[in-house]
């Protein structure tokens, strides 16, 4: 991104997060926009609004359809990039602006990569070694299957990593043979 484009990313964002914060309904927001991130992820839909070749009212028809179990300030924020044509920003001013609520309530996502499901027990586990570890509160377990691990887990969180996995102690002895 060019400096102007980032500059508008982040004027949309901190408005956003400016509401989210002064009406105390940061954990509200942030899940809306966690839900329309993933709807971005699984349909590629930042590439449709981004594509040169689709006219602004299909991207308004589109953006239109976010609106519509969104909360009302997100859906503020929606209609404001429509008029003012900037859909392709979308799905950096919902990244950035996620992850500034993350930082302000100090509340993030944890993702646990294994190489076979977890029981619920488990997984409480690894939520409470994460906080503790990582200083923070979860707010989102997502579990991530790789049977590349063999075993153990990797923690991501605030952009920390706790990796105990099989195939990263390999990896490692590997290094300390060479």
């Amino acid at each position: 991104m060019d400096k102007q484009t980032v500059t508008l990313v982040e004027i949309y964002t901190q408005s956003l997060v400016d509401v989210a914060v002064q009406n105390h309904l940061i954990a509200e927001i942030k899940q809306d926009l966690r839900s329309l991130l993933e709807v971005f992820q699984s349909t590629g839909l930042g590439k449709h609004l981004s594509h040169q070749g689709i006219s602004h009212a299909e991207k308004a028809a589109l953006i239109d359809q976010l609106q519509k179990d969104s909360h009302v300030f997100v859906a503020n924020l929606l209609k404001v990039i429509v008029q003012n044509q900037r859909e392709s920003l979308l799905e950096p001013i919902l990244r950035l602006a996620e992850e500034r609520l993350s930082t302000i309530s100090n509340a993030f996502a944890l993702e646990i990569q294994v190489a076979t499901a977890l029981s619920d027990e488990q997984r409480q586990r690894l939520k409470k070694v994460a906080e503790k570890k990582f200083n923070l509160t979860v707010d989102q377990i997502i579990e991530v299957i790789n049977a590349d691990l063999i075993g153990g887990f990797i923690l991501t969180a605030n952009h920390k990593i706790i990796d105990t996995s099989i195939k990263s102690q390999l990896q490692q002895l590997k290094m300390n043979l060479k």
